[in-house]
């Protein structure tokens, strides 16, 4: 089944853990953190406290100004579950070095923690157009990484047709969306992914989740 992951847009410590709260309370997955000013370093004690409140919960973060190598590092060293990252440097041309260095520090955290995850973004909003999703997808998933794609802007759902394309490539191996997924679509969309990281669609404000929308997603997208 298609897991769940709520992004917490950070404002403050106790915002984010209301959220988390809300997620947890209706069997999400997991939550990510991320400050979308790129104060990274304000989000760390918050993502902690979650995953000691939420055990049960995957706890990653996204960290707009950091290194990816050095945000992986860091969040394995916090005890988080793994790291997302909006550029990670692969595209249906082929891998770059940053993207081969985060390669080898995710080998390195996972000989003592196998299950480290790294969401590692291609054909995604933030990066220039990419003619052929599905090549990427299979780049990715060879690093070892989950492959996540999104629309074209913060919001906006990727057409079907794409997802069906990049999931065909990369078959058993995971997929992720991260934009545009509402309870309206998710029933659809949800069909071509394992993972699905949603802040637009289950929120009341720009910060705050709502409860109603949480719900509503989870019920579209059925736990296991």
């Amino acid at each position: 089944m298609t897991k769940l992951i709520a992004v917490i847009h950070y404002l403050d410590d106790d915002t984010a853990f209301e959220n988390a709260r809300v997620a947890a309370a209706n069997s999400y997955d997991g939550v990510c953190l991320i400050h979308m000013e790129g104060k990274d370093d304000l989000i760390e004690t918050a993502a902690v406290e979650i995953k000691g409140r939420h055990p049960e919960l995957i706890v990653i973060t996204n960290r707009l100004s950091t290194h990816p190598v050095d945000m992986v590092r860091r969040d394995a060293e916090l005890g988080l579950d793994g790291s997302w990252c909006d550029n990670p440097g692969v595209s249906s041309k082929g891998v770059t070095q940053l993207s081969k260095d985060i390669e080898d520090a995710i080998f390195d955290i996972r000989k003592d923690n196998p299950g480290f995850l790294f969401f590692g973004s291609v054909a995604f909003k933030t990066q220039p157009h990419e003619p052929d999703p599905a090549t990427a997808a299979v780049k990715a998933k060879n690093l070892g990484w989950i492959a996540t794609t999104s629309g074209s802007r913060t919001g906006v759902a990727p057409d079907e047709e794409k997802l069906e394309a990049m999931k065909t490539a990369i078959a058993s191996f995971d997929l992720a969306v991260a934009s545009g997924i509402t309870p309206e679509n998710a029933e659809s969309l949800g069909e071509h992914v394992d993972w699905v990281l949603v802040s637009t669609g289950i929120s009341d404000t720009f910060y705050t989740f709502d409860p109603n929308k949480v719900a509503a997603l989870r019920q579209a997208l059925p736990a296991d």
